[in-house]
């Protein structure tokens, strides 16, 4: 069976680590049986040190289901439409937003350090910052929003003009998330491997990924995923304890199927 797992609030609770024992369970899968599949927005090159050098080895769907690496080499890349990245950069450049570019592995941007995400950045220094003109195949692109909250509805406004992009606002980390369209992790995964999957996750991301599994179990107490859920871990107490022994029971009970 293949089991898929989100990374950052499923697995990972800081952007960098993996709890000892979740990853000394995942990485007994293949007693089991069964194979890893990694599926998380976050790049592939930000993946390494938390998943360390052999679970990175393993099928990576990241940058929201727009790359796909598998043992450590790129197979799959879906990039932005080139008129519609240069309006997003036109448009971030005239009011000074703060924005992160993704391809393949390196990065660009402006103003980058105020990126919620910026200290899980490339921790291994594996990846090269570029200048945006350097930059080339684009996949991903996230704006910083929480210093310009009053161009919020006018920029979503503008940005979803653009039929070639998917676009999502996080209100929590005040970022707008832009991919290209009917990208996502669930779309990739489908595509590379089927839905004959369990699926592990913890956030809206998620959602398409549950609804296209056979079994999926929900970590934490997101309300909006969890009608889509077959059971729950709650982030109580020793979670890790918790989310490894849970693993370690679904492996087993879809041992040989």
């Amino acid at each position: 069976m293949k089991f898929v797992f989100d990374i950052d609030g499923t697995l990972c609770f800081d952007r960098r680590t993996m709890d000892d024992e979740i990853k000394q369970v995942l990485l007994n899968a293949a007693d089991y049986g069964h194979e890893l599949i990694f599926a998380t927005s976050r790049s592939y090159r930000d993946c390494l040190f938390t998943l360390g050098p052999e679970l990175s080895q393993k099928m990576v769907v990241a940058l929201n289901g727009g790359l796909v690496y598998q043992d450590g080499q790129l197979i799959f890349e879906r990039t932005m439409d080139p008129s519609a990245y240069h309006l997003l950069l036109d448009w971030c450049q005239t009011y000074n937003l703060p924005f992160f570019v993704d391809n393949a592995f390196d990065y660009s941007g402006q103003i980058i350090e105020k990126m919620p995400f910026i200290t899980s950045v490339d921790p291994l220094n594996k990846a090269q910052f570029l200048a945006l003109e350097d930059l080339k195949n684009p996949i991903k692109v996230v704006v910083y929003m929480g210093n310009h909250e009053n161009l919020l509805e006018e920029t979503l406004t503008q940005f979803s003009k653009e039929e070639s992009l998917d676009v999502y606002f996080d209100d929590i980390e005040k970022c707008i998330y832009l991919n290209p369209a009917h990208t996502h992790k669930a779309s990739t995964l489908v595509d590379h491997v089927g839905n004959d999957v369990v699926v592990f996750g913890n956030d809206r991301n998620d959602i398409k990924l549950f609804k296209e599994s056979l079994y999926a179990v929900q970590v934490g107490d997101f309300s909006v995923l969890t009608e889509f859920a077959d059971e729950q871990i709650e982030l109580l107490g020793d979670y890790p304890s918790a989310i490894a022994a849970k693993i370690l029971q679904v492996f087993a009970v879809f041992k040989g199927k």
